[in-house]
């Protein structure tokens, strides 16, 4: 009884705050990890209480079935299994550092075994009284190493954690009640937590800011982009402005000829000069698709690109003169998904672009659907590859950062020959970009 009392107060909190670390993540299925996290506490009791019977270390076992529930959400999970395994190794040092100061606590208390009820009970008080703190921070850190694009990183920054528990594990030697019991222990294992932690929280600082900058500099591209479409505008607007002047030239000789047969009461010669004449229309003006004058000007850009391409586009926008975000993010964001519609569609039969865009109180959603006659490449963690390089799409990844930025959502998906991608943006008023 008390080897099922030490699984269930030790191994299941790990399950539990594997799926609340992941749970947001795209799955294969959640139900089948669950189904398979079950079937793994029950049939790592059995083997625990075969083997304590038997008189057989423990150790082993635990390892095994680490690898065992590490295989299980690598299996049910969309995520890269490097970025998961570092992950894992975080959570492991918890849940060490926690085992530890239970088993501790037993030994020095009651002198009790490292499996007594005594220390199945500590490490789940310990469990209890740390996890409002370590929730958020698996959390963030979930959320970081989603969005972090750098595949050659994650294969082998996992190591330098991992050589350093497996230590630290292999010095304290867990498993015997003698070692548990003295301060040395203790102080291993709480260095371990401190060490590892100072590791991880510098790492993912480094990740935020790898992130951040790369969102800089997709928004200074798309700053680029943005200048030459207002230099593409501000030359149409001068060819248009000089054609205004030269129609206004000529419609007054038009009218001093036409005046001249008038007062000769010449009617015949005047219908005879109104059909020969073929008089030089302006240009048609910059069409309106909304309030805004960057998002128009935008997209009066990509609506020349798309009529160039021969792709059949719709608009409809209904954006006020002033956005409750940045004008900048919102380009990037707009711009990004026209770009990439226009890339996937290019090509394919019967292209189309259907953008849409609309502010309703202090939010703003957009939403870009198009014709994808190839599948888009998505990564394990739901990104998907660039079709101009290796790795994951800077465009897709921008998107994201900025709707996180404005506690909005991205969501991407390809179906039938379709793309959607929506976008929400709701700032909040407190945190708003002027």
């Amino acid at each position: 009884m008390e080897t099922l009392l030490y699984v269930f107060c030790t191994s299941l909190p790990v399950h539990v705050l594997t799926l609340f670390q992941y749970w947001e993540y795209p799955w294969r299925s959640r139900r089948t990890a669950i189904v398979l996290a079950c079937l793994n506490l029950v049939l790592k009791s059995v083997v625990m209480v075969w083997v304590v019977r038997k008189g057989i270390g423990i150790g082993l076992v635990e390892s095994l079935f680490s690898l065992v529930g590490y295989g299980i959400y690598c299996f049910t999970l969309r995520i890269d299994r490097f970025k998961l395994l570092f992950s894992c190794v975080l959570l492991l040092d918890y849940t060490v550092v926690v085992r530890g100061i239970g088993s501790f606590l037993a030994v020095r208390l009651w002198a009790a075994s490292v499996q007594s009820w005594q220390s199945s009970l500590l490490c789940a008080l310990v469990y209890l009284l740390s996890m409002p703190w370590m929730l958020p921070f698996f959390r963030r850190t979930a959320q970081l190493i989603r969005y972090s694009n750098a595949p050659a990183f994650w294969r082998t920054i996992w190591l330098a954690p991992a050589f350093t528990s497996a230590v630290i594990l292999i010095y304290t030697n867990a498993f015997d009640a003698e070692n548990v019991g003295n301060w040395r222990f203790l102080f291993a294992r709480l260095s371990l937590v401190a060490s590892i932690f100072v590791v991880f929280f510098w790492l993912l600082k480094a990740l935020e800011q790898m992130r951040q900058q790369a969102a800089r500099e997709e928004q200074n591209r798309q700053n680029e982009r943005m200048m030459e479409v207002q230099r593409a505008q501000y030359a149409n607007l001068q060819s248009y402005m000089e054609e205004i002047r030269r129609a206004r030239h000529d419609l007054r000789q038009h009218q001093n000829i036409m005046q001249s047969f008038l007062d000769a009461g010449d009617l015949d010669q005047l219908r005879a000069y109104l059909h020969a004449q073929n008089v030089p229309r302006p240009l048609e003006p910059m069409p309106l698709y909304c309030r805004n004058y960057a998002a128009n000007m935008l997209l009066n850009y990509y609506a020349s690109r798309f009529v160039a391409e021969n792709i059949a586009f719709e608009f409809q926008v209904s954006l006020p003169e002033r956005l409750p975000v940045s004008e900048p993010d919102f380009c990037v964001v707009l711009g990004n998904l026209l770009e990439n519609a226009l890339e996937a569609c290019s090509g394919g039969e019967k292209p189309y672009i259907r953008a849409a865009a609309r502010a309703v109180g202090n939010a703003l959603t957009i939403v870009v659907d198009n014709t994808a006659p190839v599948q888009p490449h998505m990564e394990p963690d739901g990104t998907f590859c660039s079709s101009k390089h290796a790795g994951s799409g800077v465009g897709t990844q921008s998107v994201r950062y900025i709707a996180k930025q404005y506690d909005g959502t991205a969501d991407f998906r390809w179906e039938n020959n379709m793309f959607f991608a929506s976008v929400f943006l709701n700032p909040q008023p407190d945190a708003e970009k002027q």
